[in-house]
């Protein structure tokens, strides 16, 4: 079995999602910056420190709207449990990031709140997430941050004992003396921080738990609208059945799965404005829109952990190709559109038009079926169209199944 470090299949990723992110840009970078130089003054260990970096560099997850994390970047943050909590929920089925998850999952909480909980639900790293977190809000983008220093300290310092933990404060003071503490923050990049941290966390780099990274980063991009909750689930369980109907091996249906999960992770450099609007595109609306394969390619390409990861990654890529040329963003021909890729833009069109849409509701098997044949089929393959419409019936459960498992899963109305 192979084997890889957590950090070479998670940091990729990672960066990725921080550097493109349309809503939160580098403000999860500048957090874990800040976190990483409080965990090193007290004295966390490697994989301490790992985690405790990678939950500041995805640690706003869970804010499902443009609102909700506009507000998150405001000084005073009101009824922060929602987020935290969704994004327990999206890390939390991921072994390796369930600590990540318990680090997420409380790290608005006040330290005078936790001194009334059980002793050990608020990890340490909470504590210093937040502290970390609310410095990096503190800081005025427009004015040098050396000029900041002082005025910082002291607001943090008002709430010491009841918002902060006063260990948590006192490592703060003494890693922001120096000026180095102040200019990383905005120059340190996320690959350059987690060089810094020699992390002996291992992955077993089995197609199984793939698929469970790959389902958590699904939640991620597709959990910022509820238009778009359960697409990437489904996308990735139809390319599954349907690999199996035309014959592809267990492993490569695995791989279509996985390639479903991750072929809209682009989305994440996105304006979801976009996906939410009750309209048509614009012409320059939807070349921006366009943009999202391009994105999902370039990020899954930065993964180079094992050569069967490449079949995924041209899926993932491809799925807005069109056998017939007009697809986007390379305008390949059906002769260079092998039977994944077609099968995965299937998949997505038609989970595409069962699903609701700011624009319209959503469609009924048999009329997705009937706007394919008269509009699309001869774009995605008349002879792969023809072999998967005698399955129907099965496509309906499969969609159907897989949009009732997401609405048990995305409800943030239980969280608030």
């Amino acid at each position: 079995m192979e084997a890889i470090s957590l950090k070479e299949l998670a940091v990729p990723i990672i960066k990725s999602i921080d550097s493109c992110n349309y809503l939160l840009k580098s403000h999860h970078r500048r957090t874990a910056v800040i976190a990483y130089h409080i965990g090193k003054k007290m004295n966390l260990d490697c994989d301490q420190l790992f985690r405790l970096i990678i939950a500041a560099a995805v640690h706003d997850v869970g804010a499902l709207s443009v609102q909700e994390r506009d507000a998150l970047i405001q000084a005073d943050v009101h009824n922060p449990r929602p987020h935290c909590e969704m994004g327990y929920r999206m890390l939390s089925s991921f072994g390796p990031f369930k600590d990540v998850a318990r680090i997420i999952r409380h790290h608005h909480i006040h330290y005078d709140a936790s001194l009334d909980m059980e002793e050990g639900e608020v990890l340490l790293d909470s504590h210093i997430l937040h502290l970390a977190d609310r410095v990096d809000v503190l800081i005025n983008p427009d004015v040098f941050v050396l000029k900041q220093k002082a005025s910082v300290t002291e607001k943090i310092r008002a709430n010491v004992s009841t918002t902060f933990h006063p260990d948590v404060f006192a490592a703060f003071v003494q890693a922001s003396a120096p000026d180095i503490f102040w200019i990383e923050i905005n120059n340190l990049e996320l690959d350059q921080l987690f060089r810094l941290v020699d992390s002996s966390m291992n992955f077993d780099l089995t197609l199984e738990n793939v698929l469970d990274f790959a389902l958590t980063i699904s939640r991620i991009i597709d959990f910022r609208s509820h238009f778009t909750a359960s697409h990437s689930y489904t996308v990735a369980n139809l390319a599954c059945e349907l690999g199996k109907i035309f014959g592809f091996s267990r492993e490569r249906c695995l791989k279509l799965k996985i390639s479903g999960y991750l072929h809209d992770i682009g989305k994440i450099g996105i304006d979801p404005g976009l996906i939410e609007k009750g309209g048509p595109l614009t012409d320059d609306e939807f070349d921006q829109v366009k943009l999202h394969t391009y994105y999902t390619g370039q990020i899954l390409s930065s993964l180079s952990i094992s050569e069967w990861f490449y079949e995924i990654v041209l899926w993932a890529k491809n799925h807005h190709e069109k056998a017939d040329g007009s697809g986007y963003p390379y305008s390949l021909q059906d002769e260079n559109l092998d039977a994944g890729s077609k099968i995965l833009a299937f998949s997505d069109v038609i989970a595409a038009l069962m699903e609701d849409r700011p624009y319209r509701k959503s469609l009924p098997i048999d009329t997705a079926f009937e706007i394919i044949r008269k509009s699309i089929s001869a774009k995605i393959s008349d002879q792969m169209f023809d072999a998967i419409e005698g399955h129907k019936d099965e496509i309906n459960t499969i969609v159907l199944q897989c949009q009732q498992n997401i609405r048990k899963q995305y409800r943030p109305e239980t969280v608030s």
